[in-house]
């Protein structure tokens, strides 16, 4: 649209409508008037009338064809917009979620070496224990003064492995797996997570979600065509003559072929 074009509204569709039945409706009349016997209706009067109301219709339909041109470019314009927005928006998405997840998979390494760490110390401490002649404690609470009210334990409980006893605190290694496992049960009663069968990691986890949005590479070839069931080939050398006929090809450019 110009700079100084008047911009058109279905409001302005409307009242063109309107104007154009106003001055049929008027020839109507007059044709009624001289089959009723009015004299004073001559054929001027009629051909004069009709001549407007051709000349409403025409600028009833070019308003309505101004205001959908308009609307046309007002989509386009929406659509040009969203492609900027979604461009701008893919450029660091997937890089942003795969420092996202690795930051995720370090925890868990993190975590695995922490859990390492501990259950190595508590072997030691009940290593020690053993060598102090310190005996497995089942009853009473707590272990006696006579062994530092230190023991060993029997079992590992429900999480852990055995261990040693401190007073009345249980310190034993602990199953990381166990853990981590309890971690996607309860993602998955919250909805985070749902376990995939035959999903491996790949080559590149990270990569591969960085590039989820990555642009698609252009098409090769030179000379383009769509088959009958609307199929693109892309050729580096083009088709005979002889071969777009039989095959029922178009020829067709680049742009045409892949929206490019």
């Amino acid at each position: 649209m110009m700079a100084n074009e008047v911009a058109v509204t279905d409001v302005d569709v409307t009242a063109a409508e309107a104007e154009a039945r106003e001055a049929e409706a008027l020839v109507s009349e007059l044709e009624a008037k001289v089959i009723a016997g009015d004299e004073s209706v001559t054929a001027e009067h009629i051909t004069a009338q009709e001549s407007l109301s051709r000349f409403a219709r025409l600028r009833a339909q070019f308003t309505a064809n101004k205001a959908a041109k308009a609307q046309e470019a007002a989509r386009l314009a929406a659509a040009e917009a969203l492609h900027a927005e979604i461009t701008d928006h893919a450029k660091g998405d997937g890089a942003e979620l795969a420092k996202k997840l690795k930051t995720v998979t370090d925890a868990v390494r993190a975590f695995g070496d922490a859990v390492e760490a501990r259950n190595t110390r508590v072997l030691e401490y009940r290593a020690r224990a053993v060598e102090l002649g310190i005996p497995e404690h089942i009853h009473p609470t707590a272990p006696p003064a006579l062994h530092g009210r230190v023991g060993l334990t029997a079992d590992g409980g429900a999480y852990g492995i055995a261990g040693v006893m401190a007073g009345r605190r249980r310190v034993e290694q602990i199953n990381r797996d166990v853990f981590l496992n309890r971690t996607l049960d309860l993602l998955t009663r919250e909805g985070k997570f749902k376990h995939l069968d035959n999903v491996d990691a790949g080559a590149d986890i990270f990569a591969d979600l960085a590039s989820i949005d990555a642009e698609v590479a252009g098409p090769a070839g030179n000379h383009f065509y769509l088959a009958p069931n609307g199929g693109v080939i892309a050729k580096d050398d083009p088709f005979t003559a002889e071969e777009i006929q039989r095959m029922g090809l178009t020829i067709v450019s680049k742009a045409k072929a892949y929206g490019a």
